[in-house]
């Protein structure tokens, strides 16, 4: 009987660390918002391909240089908060 039961909760144990931490609510919030921007950008680099060539050029460098912002900002943050993650 106490072999099942020392079994029974080592499974526990087990399950309980195989279980990952859900993203925050926050982190979840800010992507989302990171997405829609990102898509209101293209939005407005492919109307400016369409209908007006004169900001071309500057939408390509938002568009190319704000993801790329935002992967720096992501990385610094992790370098500098090794504890959490």
């Amino acid at each position: 009987m106490e072999n099942k039961e020392k079994n029974t909760k080592n499974e526990l144990n087990n399950e309980s660390k195989d279980i990952q931490k859900p993203a925050s609510v926050g982190k979840r919030i800010i992507a989302i918002v990171l997405l829609v921007i990102m898509a209101v950008l293209f939005g407005i680099f492919i109307y400016c391909i369409i209908f007006n060539q004169k900001y071309v050029i500057p939408m390509l460098f938002v568009v190319i240089i704000f993801p790329i912002l935002v992967y720096l900002f992501i990385w610094v943050r992790k370098v500098f908060n090794k504890s959490e993650d």
